[in-house]
């Protein structure tokens, strides 16, 4: 846990509740990745995992490109100094408004998963009249992958698909080649919290095999991200996962010489960056158990879909342990954080609690239900401390797309 004395005093000095954020943990996380990579790979932050513009900054001076989903994410790293050429512009909707936004602005690399998105991509080009615009394939190359939640198989929207179907992989580039599109390469994203590299080398083996059989030039490999984080449990080390792909990448640079490797993770680089300060303000029995009610709720810890089990810590200055539950303060019946009691170090009214690992896809997942006040974000930089915006006022800045 960060320092209890610096937490306590921010929370005197700005109030709870507040995540605080800790821009040296990115950097460590970033040079972790990045050594473990191959040679000739580019990381790219999934802008969604943190929108925090300190986040966004530091991943800017540290040179990475950005992986960004809606002209929101991009104008939100417009307006904190991205260059827009850096930027890989993915999205599910495809539509041709957005494509023209991104264009307008200076992005020159798309990823693209269906045909009628190709159809808008191209129809956006011509408009725009741009040139030198690269185009990525995002494919599901394997469907079986054992992960907390995955964006490949049946039940997956997105991408193009390895059958005989209208959006399948064959469909797709010969409309990208109808369409006289600049075809870089293929993207995949596996899913999220992937438990081990394997699923990572079966899908370059496939992507490749096929390119291959096809005679398909690749310049570009995008493998998205999933690397996994510790939330309680044990995960292989990033080691494991960067020496499995860099010699399934090897492998295939020696048969058909060099390419670009494009990794895309988030929830890896920023998870360990932030904690969520709430404080106890009401305490009941009920049921034979104790229950400790906090000014922040279950949206603003964890996101169950993603199988997190946030770390919990305290400040408090009693040392005599106690069992309760925690709930949040929203008036919904689902709003707990803790439903059965766990052993916390004797924390009573007034007491802070301190929730680790609220880094990615935590933030912008908060909700305005019953219009409490959300969390202050602060963020700490060389011993610094900034106070930032919220998502929820990032949403009211930025520039408007649609009519």
């Amino acid at each position: 846990m960060m320092d209890k004395e610096c937490i306590s005093q921010l929370a005197d000095e700005h109030g709870t509740p507040f995540y605080l954020v800790e821009c040296e943990s990115l950097m460590r996380q970033y040079e972790e990745l990045k050594e473990s990579l191959p040679e000739d790979s580019a990381i790219a932050y999934a802008t969604k995992a943190n929108y925090t513009p300190s986040v966004v900054r530091t991943f800017r001076d540290l040179g990475m490109h950005f992986d960004v989903f809606s002209p929101g994410e991009l104008n939100l790293l417009m307006r904190n100094g991205c260059d827009p050429g850096r930027v890989i512009y993915t999205s599910v909707a495809e539509q041709e408004e957005e494509f023209m936004f991104g264009l307008k602005n200076g992005v020159s690399r798309f990823v693209l998963g269906s045909i009628n998105g190709i159809k808008n991509f191209g129809e956006a080009v011509e408009r725009e009249g741009v040139g030198e615009v690269e185009v990525l394939l995002r494919i599901q190359p394997v469907t079986n992958v054992d992960a907390a939640v995955s964006t490949s198989g049946v039940e997956s929207k997105f991408g193009t698909v390895f059958s005989g179907e209208k959006d399948s992989v064959g469909n797709a580039l010969k409309t990208i080649d109808e369409r006289d599109l600049d075809f870089a390469g293929f993207h995949f994203h596996l899913g999220s919290q992937i438990k081990s590299p394997d699923p990572y080398v079966r899908a370059i083996n496939e992507t490749f095999d096929f390119a291959w059989s096809h005679d398909i030039d690749v310049r570009v490999l995008d493998i998205g991200g999933g690397f996994p984080v510790s939330y309680g449990f044990d995960v292989p080390p990033i080691e494991k996962f960067g020496a499995e792909i860099g010699k399934a990448i090897e492998k295939w640079r020696e048969k058909l010489g060099g390419f670009e490797l494009i990794v895309e993770p988030g929830r890896f680089l920023t998870a360990d960056s932030t904690v969520l300060v709430v404080k106890v303000v009401n305490e009941k029995e009920m049921y034979g158990k104790r229950v400790l009610i906090v000014n922040g709720s279950e949206d603003m810890v964890s996101v169950d879909r993603h199988d997190m089990r946030i770390e919990i810590g305290a400040i408090t200055d009693s040392t005599k342990p106690v069992e309760a539950a925690i709930a949040g303060n929203l008036c919904h019946s689902l709003d707990w954080i803790v439903k059965e009691p766990i052993e916390l170090p004797g924390v009573g009214l007034e007491d802070l609690l301190v929730f680790e690992k609220t880094g990615a896809y935590v933030m912008n997942h908060n909700i305005p239900y019953n219009l409490r006040k959300v969390p202050k974000v602060l963020t700490v930089s060389e011993g610094e401390v900034e106070e930032e915006e919220h998502p929820f006022s990032t949403v009211g800045k930025i520039k408007a797309v649609y009519g």
